[in-house]
């Protein structure tokens, strides 16, 4: 069978749809805004030339601008502080209520709206083609147009063209130009892409999103007044991805009556094989949950319609617990010895890709999420938002309330790893002025046999500045 997606050389597109026409009176209204070209190049309008872009949805970023400009009181946004609800006792846990802080007051659910919006925004090029008769448009991360790849699908209006393109990293820039067969019609434009959290757009898989495009901080020293000081770095994107399960064909668990939908025939597949090239998928359902399997459906999808044996490895931490369970976890869980296992990969990522997943991406998935984001130094608010955003697929999960049902409880998360002892000792891991990036370290050395080498690893391999 013919593959349906051509490889591309810029790893950071991934993928180009058509978007909704642009009427034609818009463009033209638009004329000011253009980077000139004489006559008879195409003129290119939209994005302006240099113009910042956001590629996350309204809604989406609306909620993180929201938590952002709420979080800027804060002294030191590194530490695991009491801006942010936590549950006041892991004892009781108090399962069902909602706690409340004067300063905490941003919530989800104002932004959400109910619905399953949780994908990439695309960026609209746009342009006038002056009657050159265009036919594809050139994009590319250099402004030389080296390594550009072609978008053939254009639509147009009369004289107005316009295509839509996703999957853009966060914080790029990218030059563009109209091109009529081999010959360039128009100059080249550019556009940049806001920094910061990155969706991935699928078809049937969700709650999928790049861990890669946050900035993060790690602390070098401490200053003459006992503040921290940080250096200030960025998680690479295109490397570890979070989300839901992959499933190829429909089944229902042998411990459940719910049925797990196939979300691999839609398309996706080509999308994390041959877009996000995943290497490595890591599994946190229990062998019943996820249909017995023992090897990535993307492969056993591959290896049934293309006929092809990908190189796509398989780790299952069997039955993986969430928030305070998971940090009480001993070494006689069965998965216990895996945790370590999937540090080493994640050490390993800029090799290998990475995909983490459960069932719909939200507790388990976000527990490891929030694991490894400390340890590359998020800061609590985007740990915070990141945990939230798998509320925009329909999946509501708010970090300031315990569930009646224990099916989410961020705060008792925040709670254990602030109360949680050293191994064989009555002191904590938190101190006073120590970086949840500090503490998770310790955390994952001492109680998961992680290695200080691949620690450092993951903050070599994954960190750019």
């Amino acid at each position: 069978m013919e593959k349906r997606f051509s490889k591309f050389c810029v790893a950071s597109l991934l993928a180009l749809s058509v978007v909704v026409p642009v009427s034609t009176v818009m463009v033209k209204n638009s004329l000011n805004s253009r980077v000139v070209a004489n006559d008879p190049k195409a003129d290119l309008m939209f994005p302006i030339n240099g113009e910042e872009v956001n590629i996350l949805k309204p809604s989406i970023a609306d909620y993180v601008d929201a938590m952002h400009k709420q979080a800027e009181p804060i002294k030191d946004d590194q530490l695991l502080h009491d801006f942010y609800v936590m549950a006041p006792d892991t004892t009781s846990r108090h399962y069902g209520e909602t706690f409340t802080n004067e300063t905490d007051l941003v919530r989800v659910n104002t932004f959400t709206n109910n619905s399953n919006i949780q994908k990439s925004k695309k960026v609209m090029l746009t342009f006038l083609g002056n009657g050159t008769e265009p036919n594809k448009v050139k994009i590319s991360e250099k402004i030389d147009m080296s390594d550009a790849i072609e978008i053939t699908n254009l639509e147009h209006v009369n004289d107005s063209y316009y295509v839509g393109v996703n999957q853009l990293y966060s914080g790029k820039t990218y030059y563009w130009q109209a091109f009529k067969d081999g010959t360039s019609v128009s100059d080249v434009a550019s556009f940049k892409t806001a920094q910061g959290f990155r969706m991935i757009t699928t078809n049937s898989v969700t709650n999928v999103r790049d861990m890669g495009g946050r900035t993060v901080k790690l602390k070098t020293g401490v200053d003459g007044e006992g503040n921290n000081v940080y250096v200030t770095k960025r998680i690479k994107q295109g490397l570890i991805f979070r989300g839901g399960e992959l499933v190829e064909e429909d089944y229902v668990p042998t411990d459940s009556s719910s049925t797990h939908h196939a979300t691999l025939k839609t398309g996706d597949a080509e999308l994390f094989v041959e877009k996000l090239n995943i290497g490595l998928e890591i599994d946190f359902r229990g062998a019943a949950e996820s249909g017995d399997l023992t090897e990535s459906p993307l492969k056993s999808y591959y290896r049934k319609n293309y006929s092809e044996e990908k190189d796509i490895n398989y780790l299952r931490l069997d039955n993986m617990s969430a928030y305070d369970d998971f940090m009480s976890i001993s070494s006689s869980k069965s998965y216990y010895p895996d945790i370590k296992n999937m540090f080493k990969a994640f050490a390993n990522a800029n090799e290998r890709h990475v995909y983490f997943h459960c069932w719909g991406g939200a507790d388990r998935t976000g527990t490891c999420g929030f694991l490894l984001g400390a340890l590359l130094g998020m800061s609590l608010t985007d740990l915070i938002i990141d945990y939230e955003l798998t509320s925009f697929s329909n999946n509501y999960r708010p970090h300031d309330s315990n569930d009646a049902k224990k099916v989410y409880r961020f705060p008792s998360l925040l709670r254990k790893v602030l109360e949680l002892n050293k191994k064989g000792k009555s002191e904590t891991y938190w101190e006073e002025n120590k970086p949840l990036s500090q503490i998770i370290e310790e955390i994952l050395i001492d109680r998961f046999e992680v290695t200080s080498e691949d620690i450092a690893s993951i903050r070599a391999n994954l960190l750019e500045d």
